[in-house]
């Protein structure tokens, strides 16, 4: 029986199975949970994953990580992030301020302040200039319709996956796309629709 939820015991974290049987026995300080086989587990102020065995797939070295997405997962040393494979080897040393997870190849990170968007070897696919950048997912893990939400020097606007702009930055605050591609955008206090193809015509 697969692995349906973690539960904690006397302050200590386990998983048990979707019956309420433990599969691996409480015994970590904090947990997370299972993503592409592993989980990421917290002991002595470390964190490591864990397989469904509840052997170490890496040991507990970590300061903060999340969970492994397109085979690598983000994690952080000291005040920096990168990001290591399943084997626990860096694919991308630690040199972000922040880091979010990879989504079709992608993911945005920050240095300095400004954030960009990286790929799996750790090439600038676009370069930090911007004060935020949030992907077009169409869910939690994947990218919709092939571009990213920025925000500069206070205004919000919306690039594609090569850092030009799609729609110019110009709104106090805006939202995603939804399937009608249609998004909503705020101008001084007040909110309306936008539609991405009237932008391009």
């Amino acid at each position: 029986m697969g692995i349906g939820g973690k539960w904690p015991i006397a302050g200590r974290w386990g998983y048990i199975d979707k019956a309420g049987h433990y599969i691996i026995n409480p015994q970590f300080d904090s947990v997370g949970s299972f993503a592409e086989g592993l989980a990421s587990v917290k002991i002595g102020g470390k964190w490591g994953y864990i397989d469904k065995t509840g052997e170490y797939v890496i040991k507990p070295q970590f300061d903060s990580v999340w969970s492994f997405f397109e085979g690598l997962a983000h994690v952080k040393i000291g005040n920096k992030w990168g990001y290591i494979d399943r084997t626990g080897h860096y694919a991308i040393k630690p040199q972000f301020d922040s880091a979010m997870f990879f989504s079709e190849g992608l993911a945005v990170v920050e240095i300095e302040g400004k954030k960009g968007v990286i790929d799996k070897t750790g090439e600038y696919v676009i370069k930090p200039q911007f004060d935020s950048v949030y992907p077009q997912f169409d869910s939690v893990r994947h990218f919709s319709k092939g571009f990213f939400i920025v925000e500069i020097e206070g205004k919000w606007g919306y690039i594609d996956q090569t850092g030009e702009y799609v729609i110019k930055p110009q709104f106090d605050s805006v939202g995603r796309f939804f399937e009608v591609f249609l998004a909503p955008v705020e101008i001084d206090g007040k909110w309306g629709y936008i539609d991405m193809e009237a932008f391009k015509k």
